[in-house]
């Protein structure tokens, strides 16, 4: 599941226009922006908890990012 985290990650940063951001770190401020939490907060989460925030995310299911 990291691994898709990572691909979601780096579609985010794209389409959302995080310069110099990827994987992890464009989901974590992509859920910054969204939930306006902290950092600090967004980085607690467990994989699982953010696998769930993300579920929406695209049009397209989690498991075509596999």
């Amino acid at each position: 599941m990291v691994k898709t985290i990572e691909k979601i990650g780096d579609h985010i940063a794209q389409k959302e226009g995080y310069v110099g951001l990827k994987g992890t770190e464009g989901v974590y401020r992509y859920l910054i922006d969204k939930y306006s939490w902290l950092p600090e907060q967004v980085r607690k989460l467990a994989t699982d908890d953010i696998k769930i925030l993300l579920a929406g995310y695209e049009e397209k299911g989690m498991t075509d990012w596999d």
